[in-house]
């Protein structure tokens, strides 16, 4: 392959490769951000995201969005972190009019909405907001999110698990700024790369013969993988002050996975836990 595109955060074309694989390489820029290279296009990213939300892309999320439809459970750990974003989003907004990009069943405008947010939602995926109409009753419009038919002035937007599918995050948290009203919050919540689940699969996937594990890390849909630092540096540069970069561990319970698979995750990000590297990121920010 020849030359890489612009590192999405810096824009430097000075990353080099962690690891490649058929059609692609990952590529580990000098400022931290790991990226794919390259980009597949839009059409394929919308042809993905649809085959994901139908449990197609990757066998493990099969289980997913039964999951967290309408039977969903209270005390169902990724509910419950979303109930604890949406009332970090309630001290940093002044008004209560909330987006949620990449709606997956609905769920967050749902828990949104009975916390006392006026949501909707808009997704790339027809078939999403379908089922989230289905659901919950949630009305969502259907777009991509750069050129989506929007009003704006919202007080809030959620992106939980969206901004690493995304061609182009900073346009992504350009078109969050221009959305919100002055003032107005943001929440990015994406896989922390800095984690020993990463870590290893990093120093594993050097190994010959183990591209398996780095294909199944490195899934078909996720096109870049942020740091702490990297998250905060995109959300600066796409004019936002950020409030706080918090770190949690993933629900591995939302996963199909085998018992030998589900115990090494789990030994990572209890390993995690104990050295503040957890496995996701949680970032909050307003508009500057």
């Amino acid at each position: 392959m020849g030359p890489h595109r612009p590192c999405p955060v810096c824009g430097e074309r000075r990353a080099r490769a962690l690891h490649r694989r058929p059609g692609r390489r990952i590529l580990r820029c000098a400022c931290g951000l790991v990226f794919v290279d390259p980009l597949p296009s839009e059409a394929e990213v919308a042809a993905r995201e649809a085959a994901a939300f139908r449990g197609q892309l990757l066998a493990e999320t099969r289980a997913m969005f039964d999951a967290y439809g309408r039977g969903y459970r209270d005390h169902d750990p990724v509910v419950r972190a979303f109930a604890r974003h949406l009332a970090t989003l309630g001290r940093l907004a002044a008004g209560r009019r909330l987006l949620d990009v990449g709606v997956g069943t609905g769920l967050l405008v749902h828990l949104a909405r009975q916390a006392g947010w006026d949501a909707a939602g808009v997704d790339l995926c027809a078939e999403a907001a379908a089922r989230a109409a289905r659901e919950f009753g949630v009305a969502v419009a259907v777009g991509e999110f750069l050129a989506a038919d929007l009003p704006g002035g919202y007080d809030a937007i959620t992106m939980a698990d969206v901004v690493e599918h995304s061609r182009d995050p900073r346009a992504f948290l350009a078109r969050a700024r221009t959305l919100l009203a002055p003032g107005g919050a943001l929440y990015v919540g994406v896989p922390n790369h800095r984690s020993p689940v990463y870590l290893a699969a990093d120093v594993l996937g050097r190994v010959p013969g183990t591209g398996g594990l780095v294909d199944r890390l490195y899934v078909p849909n996720h096109y870049q993988y942020f740091t702490p630092d990297t998250l905060a540096a995109l959300a600066r540069e796409a004019g936002f002050t950020v409030a706080a970069v918090e770190r949690e561990n993933s629900y591995l319970g939302r996963y199909e996975l085998s018992p030998v698979v589900r115990g090494g995750l789990a030994a990572l990000l209890t390993a995690g836990r104990a050295v503040g590297m957890e496995s996701r990121l949680a970032l909050f920010a307003r508009r500057t």
